[in-house]
């Protein structure tokens, strides 16, 4: 069953269009901490005496960690608000990156990138982002804004990793992590301050709240029997993002494909998840968010056999127009679901604990990914199987009520004021 929310056109006030400019530019550069390890992936591996498999180990921890450290960030967005966190976030992001640069031993690498680097990136993405718009809207645009705040992962593959790709032709992938250490911490890190001014910090407006132990914040989200099935979907998701972080390049340069073509799939891949998001995110603030995630999850797997066939130069191209559509209208959709369907005592543990089954996927998907390579020499069966998992998923949605009486505890029934 959906709702449609009347369509209105108004100009936001400068305050909150400030919020929502720093917002996307702290999305932005948090991107950073996946895609300079994606493009500087061989080089780094290198760097430290690793093979593919190897190396693969710091990007594996890195999932894992967000897994746990989702639910975590959500519950403090819950309690601290959400424009905290993401001040917190830049501040550890910098201090990771410089420490990444400076270690010289592959463990040391893994707990600053594995772990620090993680947790800073967790802070800066799409749990707090997805709290923060909820604070910030209560009239029928969450869909809208949050497709457009986390379109900083969009413009990371528009202007940052070609940025990084040129970079690494003139210096090594340590300078460029020093000096994109440096910059958050001394330009980003007081901007993202000024948000605290915009974001409220325990309530939604016209939201009421109750009060609610930390125990039963996790009991009641968990015994919701639709986060379940919305976070086993969402594990195809974070198996099939991991391809694109982690061993899409290399298996592009495995294949012959000029660094040209493959920076402008990427491009192409960044475009469409602009368009693609934002239109998802407007159908869902119109009630459409079933449908919406569901045909991001059945595009998402045809992308995924598209580019297992095998990788000429059009095939790329299709691809990343293909996936690039669906990047961010599985994450968009699942995150207004979510917003929809739970109190705002709690929404942010529920979208953390969607994160952490998508990062579990995506850490299976990076190291099996590496590991089947040395193995192997392919990482084709890895494209088929998340293929096949993200079809699954877009059944697995088809069966799913979108209804909030059908998906929290009757516990929650004093609280449905806020859903």
């Amino acid at each position: 069953m959906s709702t449609r929310t009347p369509r209105k056109a108004r100009a936001l006030p400068i305050g909150l269009a400030l919020a929502v400019l720093l917002g996307f530019v702290v999305c932005l550069l948090g991107s950073s901490l996946k895609n300079t390890v994606q493009v500087f992936f061989e080089p780094m591996a290198h760097s430290f005496g690793q093979d593919r498999g190897s190396f693969a180990l710091a990007t594996t921890v890195f999932a894992l960690t967000y897994a746990v450290a989702a639910p975590l960030t959500g519950m403090l967005a819950d309690r601290i608000g959400p424009a905290r966190v993401l001040l917190a976030g830049t501040v550890l992001a910098g201090v990771s990156l410089l420490g990444g640069a400076q270690v010289s031993s592959f463990p040391l690498f893994v707990i600053t990138y594995g772990i620090l680097a993680s947790c800073a990136y967790t802070m800066l993405s799409y749990v707090p982002i997805g709290v923060l718009v909820d604070r910030l809207f209560s009239d029928g645009r969450k869909g809208f804004f949050y497709a457009l705040l986390t379109n900083g992962t969009a413009g990371g593959f528009i202007l940052l990793v070609p940025l990084w790709t040129w970079l690494g032709q003139h210096t090594s992938w340590q300078r460029v992590l020093t000096g994109l250490g440096l910059f958050l911490l001394v330009v980003i890190a007081p901007l993202t301050a000024l948000l605290q001014r915009q974001s409220p910090a325990r309530t939604t407006a016209g939201e009421k709240t109750t009060d609610v132990s930390l125990r039963s914040r996790w009991r009641l989200v968990l015994h919701s029997t639709v986060l379940w099935r919305l976070a086993g979907a969402f594990f195809a998701c974070g198996a099939s993002m991991a391809f694109i972080d982690v061993h899409e390049i290399t298996y592009l340069s495995d294949h012959h494909i000029s660094s040209g073509v493959t920076s402008a799939s990427l491009i192409l891949l960044g475009a469409c998840e602009i368009v693609g998001s934002l239109v998802a995110g407007r159908l869902c603030d119109r009630g459409s968010v079933k449908r919406v995630l569901m045909g991001g999850y059945l595009l998402r797997g045809a992308s995924m056999f598209v580019i297992a066939i095998h990788p000429t130069p059009l095939l790329v191209l299709v691809f990343g127009i293909m996936f690039g559509t669906s990047y961010l209208v599985t994450v968009v959709a699942t995150s207004v679901w979510v917003m929809r369907v739970f109190p705002v005592e709690i929404k942010g543990v529920a979208m953390g604990l969607i994160w952490t089954a998508h990062q579990v996927g995506a850490a299976l998907s990076s190291q099996l990914g590496g590991t089947i390579y040395d193995l192997m020499h392919s990482y084709v069966p890895l494209m088929v199987a998340t293929g096949c998992m993200a079809l699954i998923a877009a059944f697995v949605v088809a069966a799913t009520p979108f209804s909030p009486h059908a998906s929290t505890p009757q516990s929650l029934d004093p609280m449905e004021a806020a859903t």
